[in-house]
Order: C-alpha cells, then structure tokens, then sequence
C-alpha cells in the first residue's frame, strides 16, 4: 500500500491513480448469478434459467461476443469507466416520478430550536455552511474521501451544486458544472427558496465572491417568508410527476414567454433550491414524508439538492440521485452538523450587507394552468398512495453488535430477512446498494441479500426443536456469507453491473455483433426476478445524520432505509398505502427479529 503521506490532500488530486472498474469474467458472474437466483425460483424456472445461462456463456452463445465488446468499450482512452454510461441511461430514461422512484431524503442530526432560533436562523446558517462547502470543494481544500486509507473518487462532488436534471422527452438531460454538452453556467451566485408553491431567488454571494453572513441570509428568508399567500399555480408540482408530462409542460413553459425562460434558467442554473416549510410536521412518520415528497408545491425534484427546513427546526437534503449517491451528502451532512470542521487556515470572511432577493414570475397560459391542476392532483394522489413508518431502535446499536463479532450491515441485513420471512413465509429478491468509488467515477454495485445460507437460517429459526446452537451457527454462515458478496461487490466482482452492461452493449451494438433477437437469457426466470426489488434496502455512514429514506419502487414491496448508530439503528421503511397494515406488521416483525438475534448470538457466546 502507498504510504498515506504520497497521496495528495487536494479535492481532486488524486483523480489520476484512482483505478479503473474492472470487468469481471463472464464465467464467474453467470456461476455467481445462478449462485444468487436459486433460493428465488421454483425448480423448473431454475432449470430453464440454469440451461439459458449455459447456453449464453458458451461458445456458441452471445455471450463471449457481448463480453469481448465491452472489454473493447472499457479499454477505450476516453471511457474512464465502462458503467457510467450505461448508468446515466438507466436514471435519465426513466420516466417515473422522481420523488417517489428515484430521489432520496438525509435528515440531519441538529436538535431542536434554542430559545432564540428560529427557522430562519437555522435555515440561513445550513445554507452559509453550505456555501463554504462549495467554497471547499471549488477552491479543492475538501481533502479527499478515503476507503481503508486509500483516496476514492471525488468527481461526484463536482455535480453537487448548480446541477439539475432537465425533463426531455423519452430521456432527460443532466446539466451539471462539467456536463460536455451545456453545462450550467459557472460561478453561480444565487439558490432558489421555495415557499408556499413560490419561487424567489436569493444573492447568497455578493458580486466580488465573498459570501453573505448568515444574519444577513436570515432577514431575507424572514422577509420572503413574510410575502403572503400561496401561488394559485404552484409550478413545483410538475417536477413530481412523470418525466414525460414535465418534459411537454416545460417546452410549452418555456416557449410562451422569455421571461419563462429567464426563470427557468435562474432555477435550472442556481446553486441549490431551499425549501421553507410553512406548516410543521404532526409525528415522524409525517416528517418522514415531508422530507422526501411533501405537497410538491414547494420543490423542484430535478434540482440535484433541495435543503429542506420544517418551522421547528428539523432539516433535510432531498438528493436528485443521477449524478450523485449518499456517500457524498453524508459528507455534506457531517460538514453542516459540525462534524467535520473547514480546514482552511484563512476562512473567507462574510459580506455584512443586505442579500437581495426577488420573486421569480412565470408566464401561464390555459394550456398550462390546466398541466399544473392536473399534476397538482396526480402529486396529492402519489402523497396519499404512499405510506412511511419510522423505528428508532434504541436497544442497541452497531457497537454491540460488533461485540458479538459479526458485522453489523449483515446483522441488520439478516434481520430483515427474518422479519420478512415471518410476515410472508418466504424470500423475496432483496437489493442492497454498495459503494464503488474506490473506482474512477465508480457508483454502486447490488448486493443480493438472499442466498442458501439465509433461506437455511430462516427455515431453522422457525423450524420446531430446533437447538439454539444450530440457528446461532446458521445465522453466522449467513451473516459470512452476505459479507462475502458484499466484498466482491466492492472490489467490482459483483453481478449486476456487469450483466447490466452486457445487456446495455447488446441493446447499443447487438446487430452489428451479428446478434439479432435478444438473448433468451435476458428474458430468463432468473433474469427477471432480479430485475424486481421487492426488498430495497440501503444504508451509509451515519455521521451528522439522523434519518435517511426512499419511496418503495414496486407496488407489492418495501423500500428500506436505515442507520447503524453506535446505540441505536434508525430505520425508514416505505410501502404503497396499500400495503400499510402489512407494512406496519413487517416493521414490528424487525424489531423483534433483533432483539431475538442478539439474544441468540449473546447466549452462544456465553
């Protein structure tokens, strides 16, 4: 290993001897997909899966000629990593709306209002810390992230601010600071504070570079919040809805009026969206909603980060997830928590003169009063279809469940898969993201939480007369074997990706490989069940968090997120309004399901 002192501390210093994402062999992955799809099927859909696999990976098959291809595609000089592509493809074709299927909510750990806070007080020192952070990243005195003592990519940090995803019909633009293609113009000095469905633009830096005090921010968030009213027409709405439908109202927004343009450039291009609740949360499951949809009249989803303020205090990032994944707001949340300190010796001192901030106006017609009425009522709709239960599990946390001498995401991991099991009697295919940074431009890979070892462990934690002894040894192999998989998914061995980018050099290359119709193993039991999560989970680190959360992406399904703290385990857990009752049951059957586990492994110990 390098020795650490060789490394640069500089942002982006290191960019260069980051490695590149491997492609894995195609006989290991398929091995390893069988591997993984077996406790999912019946027999006879294994079968079929197992005899389409084989053919695909033999000589005669597709699939030599789709590996040596992306091979090609990967040693390329100007592909720094195979995936990316691929993986911008899959979030900007999606069409679905983004609160709900793609963006993701980090509520931070800040404690409630003192005697003389207010919103705005709280909300303009989160937007001044935010600014330094920026300041960091431009000026490269953010030291690099590091994985076991090693620099990580960090060109994620570069899309953070002034980016926004732009709806396009059949597939959406991602402008960023560095995008080749009209990027988003530089040295932006203004955010964007949604309020009551109104948008007003806000200087936070003044013209020579130096940034506004937070006195300053806070009496022109005090003076904003005092314009009275909601927009009739709050255009916030249309950014929740179908890619598509956005897509057709913003052309039509956007070529009624220049001055729709104007605006749509002032909030496309700002540094990030503010958002200034009006009314306050009742409980934590009503929090947990506010943070990651709301009424929609006050956000704009496309924005890579809408920072969230409730009147009592509580905060949230809403994460736009093209262009960024958690690692990085957990990052930004530790710096806006106090968790991580600037490291400048000489911090730019702060502009004491006045902010200004105006309203910004939008043009309407009918035609798009009637596409804000109709959005307005699909976003209420998607509100009410879905449901959030938040556990704040305080019996114990990831210390003690390192004394037990297992690790504590598998433990967690696990769990879930018991609860799961209790409340329907069977595995269902479960999704768990991993960090790959330690890649150029790396993203994620998916761990698949369900194998042999956790079905056996399940079965015997449930079966009659079975000995504590054999469900604790039951519960390691399984816990050993989750944390194998995730370590190959780490190092760029897993099974996702590389499949995902062997289907994605057929889509874009197949006839000119001689391959016509697609590949029955693209169409295999198998396949198809992975491509299904109806247990998606994520976590990350926890440092300045509080909680974390996601909408469920199938209707029949859990969305999952949690924190491991060293005394507790935070979880998130979304469902379609639907399945609420089922929903509640499973999250009462996790709590359970740790407490039993920890007990099981502490009496094995003793």
């Amino acid at each position: 290993m390098k020795d650490p002192a060789q490394y640069s501390d500089r942002t982006f210093g290191n960019q260069r001897i980051i490695p590149r994402l491997p492609v894995p062999e195609l006989e290991e992955t398929c091995g390893k997909f069988l591997e993984w799809v077996k406790p999912l099927l019946t027999a006879e859909d294994l079968e079929r899966t197992s005899e389409e696999t084989a053919f695909f990976c033999s000589e005669e098959g597709p699939g030599p000629l789709l590996q040596a291809a992306l091979v090609e595609f990967a040693s390329r000089k100007d592909v720094g990593n195979w995936l990316e592509p691929f993986w911008d493809r899959m979030y900007l074709e999606g069409r679905s709306p983004l609160p709900l299927y793609s963006n993701i909510f980090y509520m931070m750990s800040l404690g409630p209002l003192g005697r003389d806070e207010t919103q705005f007080n709280r909300a303009a020192g989160l937007v001044e810390a935010m600014i330094r952070f920026r300041e960091l990243i431009e000026s490269q005195s953010l030291k690099p992230d590091l994985q076991g003592g090693r620099p990580i990519c960090m060109i994620q940090y570069k899309k953070v601010f002034s980016s926004c995803r732009i709806p396009q019909k059949d597939r959406d633009i991602l402008r960023t600071p560095i995008s080749r293609e009209n990027p988003t113009l530089p040295d932006q000095k203004h955010i964007v504070v949604a309020r009551n469905g109104r948008f007003f633009i806000l200087d936070v830096i003044d013209h020579d570079g130096s940034p506004y005090s937070c006195s300053a921010i806070e009496r022109a968030l005090a003076e904003i919040a005092s314009v009275e009213g909601p927009s009739e027409y709050p255009l916030g709405v249309l950014t929740a809805v179908s890619r598509d439908t956005w897509a057709e109202a913003r052309a039509v927004l956007r070529a009624l009026s220049p001055v729709n343009a104007e605006s749509l450039d002032l909030i496309e291009n700002s540094l990030f969206m503010l958002c200034l609740e009006s009314g306050q949360p009742e409980d934590m499951e009503d929090l947990s909603m506010t943070m990651l949809l709301g009424d929609g009249r006050s956000r704009w989803f496309d924005k890579s980060m809408q920072l969230i303020v409730c009147p009592g205090g509580e905060a949230a990032i809403n994460m736009e997830h093209t262009g960024t994944d958690g690692s990085v707001m957990v990052r930004l949340a530790g710096f806006l928590t106090g968790f991580e300190s600037d490291p400048r010796e000489k911090v730019p001192k702060a502009f004491k003169g006045k902010c200004s901030w105006r309203e910004i106006q939008f043009h309407l017609n009918d035609d798009l009063r009637e596409f804000v009425s109709r959005a307005d009522g699909e976003c209420q709709r998607m509100s009410a279809d879905t449901s959030a239960r938040v556990l704040l599990f305080d019996r114990f946390g990831r210390d003690s469940i390192k004394a037990l001498s297992v690790a504590p995401d598998a433990f967690i991991q696990m769990a879930l898969q018991l609860a799961h099991f209790d409340l329907r009697g069977f595995p269902v295919n479960t999704y768990e993201a991993v960090m790959t940074r330690q890649f150029l431009h790396g993203r994620t890979e998916a761990v698949r939480s369900v194998s042999e070892e956790s079905v056996e462990f399940t079965r015997l934690m449930r079966g009659p007369e079975v000995p504590p002894e054999q469900k604790a040894t039951a519960a390691r192999k399984a816990m050993e074997e989750h944390v194998r998989r995730t370590r190959e998914a780490r190092d760029g061995e897993g099974v996702d990706r590389h499949l995902f980018g062997l289907c994605n050099i057929y889509r874009d290359l197949g006839t000119d490989l001689g391959i016509v119709d697609t590949p029955g193993f693209f169409e295999t039991p198998g396949w198809l069940t992975l491509r299904r999560n109806l247990l998606s989970t994520s976590t990350s680190g926890a440092k300045g968090l509080f909680l974390a959360g996601f909408g469920t992406v199938e209707d029949e399904g859990f969305g999952v997120r949690y924190l491991a703290f060293p005394g507790s385990i935070h979880f998130n857990v979304t469902s379609r309004t639907a399945l609420r009752g089922e929903m509640e049951r499973f999250v009462d059957l996790l709590e359970s399901a740790l407490v039993e586990m920890r007990e099981l492994l502490e009496n094995r110990e003793s």
